[in-house]
């Protein structure tokens, strides 16, 4: 199996916003070593340039699509398609930078300036998200309808760090208990303490799946979740992380695939490797869009679960099957690992049974 940890792919983003410095004056200026230093420096200006309009290419496709899918859903007189179009008008601004590309040199100063600002205009903007909160039903699970835009970016990077996510379960008041906590250790705590109610809202919610590729599964995990009610929580743990990696192995990986197809992934990339692409992708959620938010509260946790390495503070289902010890197996990890083998389950339901109408299960 070849879910083992992949190093990140470089970019070469450290050079996105290095702008030339201007020649200073005097007699060094006019000989040959200070025109070749010139050239150097508008050459790795000119390079920064092309790797700063890919982002803005890319971002434009995907605020076009959401656009035409809020318009199909919600109709254009509604506030989120409002607010969409008013984020794409932002996007119109590329026609005058790329015309300044057949100006001067000097104007591409101006241009460089004028091109970043486009970049950061073009993400999904906090007032954007205050609408997706106020219509949750279309875009986010059930559990968290209510949360501003503060709090669904908190969940994103709770997920990423704990390796859980808290898609569709538990319930809203659950969640808005864990958002103030500021350590692993009470969120873990809280978690356990309320244990019971968790457990109940994950078997509501795995009522849902029924997908005949997934039911099986469901049963199993459904086990999990009685095996965790009777304290056994190493049962649990290992149910859940091979629900997981069954689900990643079926149909987990093609629908990262295709809910992110922006993103290059590694030749033959396992599930660690697909899952980091994704995520790296979503530049610390600043690349974050509209209908992709939902997909990344239930990828946030996956790339913990499935990294390589000898230990893991949180839970890890490749150290599980490969180095069990009490150290990989803690009564922390079952709770987590059950969440996170429930909401891939839920996403998969619905990319699987309803790729037209995600709105319909949420």
């Amino acid at each position: 199996m070849n879910d083992e940890g992949t190093p990140r792919a470089e970019t070469g983003d450290d050079k996105v916003g290095q702008e030339p410095e201007p020649q200073s004056g005097g007699r060094a200026d006019t000989g040959l070593s200070a025109l070749m230093a010139s050239v150097s420096r508008t050459s790795a200006f000119l390079n920064s340039i092309a790797q700063t309009v890919e982002p803005v290419r890319r971002q434009i496709r995907m605020m076009e699509s959401t656009r035409r899918t809020i318009a199909n859903v919600t109709g254009p007189g509604s506030a989120v398609y409002q607010s969409a179009m008013a984020a794409r008008s932002h996007s119109r601004a590329i026609a005058a930078p790329v015309l300044a590309l057949q100006s001067e040199l000097n104007d591409m100063y101006d241009w460089h300036s004028r091109i970043r600002d486009v970049v950061r205009s073009v993400s999904l903007p906090q007032s954007l998200l205050d609408q997706l909160a106020a219509k949750a039903w279309l875009f986010l699970p059930a559990n968290l309808s209510g949360l501003d835009a503060e709090d669904l970016y908190t969940l994103l990077d709770l997920g990423e760090a704990d390796g859980l996510s808290l898609a569709w379960a538990p319930r809203t008041e659950i969640v808005k208990a864990l958002l103030p906590l500021t350590t692993r250790e009470e969120r873990h705590a809280l978690l356990t303490e309320r244990r019971d109610d968790v457990l109940d809202d994950i078997e509501a919610s795995l009522q849902i799946v029924t997908h005949p590729d997934l039911t099986g599964m469901v049963t199993i995990l459904s086990t999990a979740t009685r095996t965790a009610r009777a304290g056994c929580s190493e049962g649990a743990q290992a149910l859940a992380g091979n629900v997981l990696e069954t689900a990643m192995k079926w149909h987990g990986n093609a629908w990262i695939r295709e809910s992110f197809p922006q993103v290059t992934y590694p030749p033959k990339a396992g599930h660690h490797g697909t899952i980091g692409s994704a995520l790296d992708d979503a530049d610390d959620w600043g690349d974050v869009t509209l209908l992709q938010f939902k997909h990344f509260l239930v990828l946030a946790g996956m790339r913990n679960a499935f990294a390589g390495g000898a230990t893991q503070d949180t839970f890890n289902r490749h150290l599980g099957a490969h180095c069990a010890s009490p150290d990989s197996y803690r009564p922390e990890f079952a709770l987590p690992a059950i969440l996170l083998a429930h909401a891939l389950l839920r996403a998969l339901n619905q990319n699987l049974e309803l790729p037209d109408d995600e709105g319909a299960d949420a």
